[in-house]
């Protein structure tokens, strides 16, 4: 008896926007598979988002993310059967607004929408990751002849480095303002933490959130941070 091997297709690192852009195509075996600008017929992807809504279904045992980045928003669905317990219970605990970098197969839903079923949903702390996809997804493109599309990606990645930089520097200013002695034992208000840097609230918050999730500082009262 001689079986056939068959490769499993590669999960192509794409922006979310290429995904909900392309034409899902018929094969001869019947299989379907989404075509996009890079000229590739895709079956398995790997996006990098941020989780905007998400909905449990405890009796089914799914998960569904909406997952956008800058270019688009698409769903992600996970768990729903025996082999994909352990994807339900790593989607489950995650929360909105965090950063995850998803591999899964390129589904097509009942109103022709394309989602993906996640194999894979991996939680990211570090932001610099977002950068390095975008190199790394500008460096495909351009192997694919999508001049235009690198360079912007580039141009957008070194916008995002230095957010990063300017992010780090506000992150090590309210770090340093907590270690002070006389902030040690009570803490500092968020109108004081924003009087103290000269920062807007929109520049503010975010970094007191990323450092509550790095376990750096904690609000022992509401609108009050402390050094841990």
């Amino acid at each position: 008896m001689s079986y056939t091997s068959r490769r499993r297709a590669a999960a192509i690192k794409i922006k979310i926007g290429d995904l909900l852009a392309g034409e899902f195509v018929t094969n001869q075996d019947g299989s379907k598979t989404l075509h996009v600008k890079t000229d590739d017929h895709l079956r398995r992807a790997r996006i990098l988002g941020e989780i905007t809504s998400k909905k449990v279904i405890d009796s089914d045992e799914i998960v569904i993310f909406d997952v956008g980045d800058t270019t688009g928003t698409i769903k992600v669905k996970g768990g729903g059967s025996q082999w994909s317990g352990q994807v339900f219970l790593d989607m489950k605990d995650l929360k909105e607004g965090m950063l995850v970098d998803i591999v899964g197969l390129i589904r097509e839903s009942a109103d022709s929408e394309v989602y993906l079923d996640c194999e894979l949903c991996i939680p990211v702390t570090d932001q610099a990751v977002k950068v390095l996809r975008e190199l790394e997804i500008s460096k495909y493109y351009n192997r694919k002849g999508l001049g235009s599309e690198a360079t912007a990606g580039i141009e957008s990645a070194i916008k995002d480095q230095v957010k990063l930089v300017e992010s780090d520097e506000i992150k090590d200013q309210i770090l340093d303002l907590l270690r002070k002695p006389e902030n040690l034992e009570e803490g500092c208000s968020f109108d004081d933490i924003k009087r103290a840097l000269g920062l807007t609230t929109k520049e503010l918050e975010p970094e007191l959130r990323a450092l509550q999730n790095d376990g750096d500082i904690f609000e022992p009262i509401p609108g009050t941070f402390k050094y841990v």
